[in-house]
């Protein structure tokens, strides 16, 4: 018996989907509910883009990566797959969101990956040894950012506050850790990360810092 059409086209999409390869955006894109897929060139990494991404975080196997405010989970999913000798783990505050990027790691059967709804000031980031932030508090600001969706309240002193926490957060971790940013965080990292790339990527720039030092000042020593 002859399957409909609309059958044939959604088995077709499923039987690529295991794979877990896609060439690029639009690949990618279409397994997107499409209210998503509208916003995924502002709001989502670029496939390409988070595939260089992971070449700068994980330099080494066994590596664990946080992705903060991970939304359907587009940079992990791109990640991992590119670099299947690392973890990935996306923290992201909406749950509708999350229920999307756990369905697509299912679909595209990509196991060292892993979603979780909640906040990032919350988790032990002392878990992990590298971290990515595409610019993940700007939906806070006003002046016309653009806004994912209408769950985030807009906030100049939260925005602030979160910046002031990822600081804060960062400056604590193990020599070593990686972080990597995309249009940045809105600061840079405290001290003792020394930037070690700056390229130019899509609409902004890609820069990887890594901490060298603990960045806190010592006491001069004296001589008796």
């Amino acid at each position: 018996m002859r399957k409909p059409a609309s059958r044939r086209r959604r088995d077709a999409d499923d039987d690529d989907a295991p794979r877990g390869a896609w060439a690029d955006d639009d690949h990618f894109d279409r397994l997107l509910p499409p209210r998503w897929r509208a916003k995924s060139g502002v709001h989502f990494t670029p496939v390409d883009i988070a595939r260089r991404a992971a070449e700068l975080l994980v330099d080494r196997p066994g590596l664990r990566i946080l992705d903060v405010g991970s939304g359907v989970g587009k940079f992990c999913l791109a990640a991992a797959q590119l670099a299947p000798e690392a973890s990935f783990v996306g923290i992201e505050q909406r749950p509708h969101l999350v229920r999307i990027a756990q369905g697509l790691a299912r679909r595209l059967r990509i196991r060292n990956v892993t979603f979780s709804c909640g906040d990032a000031f919350a988790t032990d980031w002392s878990q992990f040894d590298g971290f990515y932030l595409f610019n993940p508090f700007a939906e806070q600001l006003g002046g016309g950012a653009p806004m994912l969706d209408r769950t985030i309240e807009r906030s100049t002193d939260t925005f602030l506050h979160d910046i002031h926490a990822v600081r804060g957060l960062l400056a604590d971790l193990e020599l070593g850790t990686r972080v990597v940013t995309y249009h940045g965080f809105g600061a840079s990292p405290p001290p003792g990360y020394q930037r070690e790339a700056d390229e130019p990527a899509g609409s902004d720039r890609l820069e990887l810092w890594v901490k060298v030092d603990s960045g806190r000042r010592r006491r001069p020593t004296i001589v008796r």
